[in-house]
């Protein structure tokens, strides 16, 4: 088993729609591409869970719940016609207001061109930098007293849930590729067997990934599932 390590999760997730103004509640099931926010839906079933992990991530109890745009729309690409992997989720209610993609466009490639400088000459301390940059940026603007001049908690969860879904879709792709996939976890963890390197490169760019543990798992013989000793 190896663990992949997905190279600057957050830094790509930095390109996601994100909500400009006050957010808005409506109510049915009609989906705006162009506003974002969260939304309180239905799930499909998840018939896959023997080789793909549910896009939900590991639920706790049934039923309803919130989820933000880029969960919802994974849920839609799923339900279309090139993957047919669920049903659309039913859309109860949503919070949204009108959105762009390119918000945090340029702060992305700034940061990003800059980590790229800093892997080529081997530039561990700007490298460092950079990364606690990006981080700190979206795990502070949810609430934080180092972070009072931006405040917006619906942009710290859309930026993770756009993490998770890039990371489900390299599952996929490694599904796709013949891999074995275990684990997506959090944001920037996959877990497969087989030779990923076939299919993901190793770097690290963020276009790549790097390994971030190996282990064996257990299995259990016919021996060792019989009835134990007196």
């Amino acid at each position: 088993m190896t663990a992949l390590d997905i190279n600057g999760a957050y830094l790509s997730a930095l390109k996601t729609h994100l909500p400009l103004g006050q957010l808005e509640h409506s109510t049915g099931f009609a989906h705006d591409r162009c506003r974002a926010g969260v939304h309180l839906i239905t799930p499909p079933a998840w018939d896959h869970d023997t080789h793909l992990p549910n896009p939900l991530g590991a639920r706790d109890e049934p039923g309803p719940l919130w989820v933000t745009k880029p969960t919802l729309r994974l849920l839609l690409r799923l339900a279309g016609p090139k993957y047919g992997l669920c049903e659309a989720p039913e859309i109860h209610e949503s919070y949204t207001s009108g959105s762009t993609e390119n918000l945090l466009e340029k702060f992305r490639t700034e940061l990003k061109d800059a980590r790229d400088r800093a892997i080529a000459q081997d530039d561990e301390v700007t490298l460092e930098y950079v990364k606690a940059m990006y981080s700190k940026f979206v795990s502070t603007m949810g609430a934080s007293n180092f972070n009072r001049e931006l405040y917006r908690p619906d942009w710290m969860h859309l930026i993770r849930s756009q993490a998770f879904a890039n990371l489900w879709m390299k599952a996929f792709k490694a599904h796709e590729n013949g891999l074995m996939v275990l684990r997506a976890m959090g944001t920037d963890e996959l877990h497969v067997i087989g030779d990923w390197r076939s299919v993901f490169p190793q770097g690290r760019a963020v276009t790549e990934v790097k390994i971030k543990d190996t282990y064996t798992l257990a299995t259990t013989t016919e021996d060792d599932a019989g009835e134990p000793d007196a």
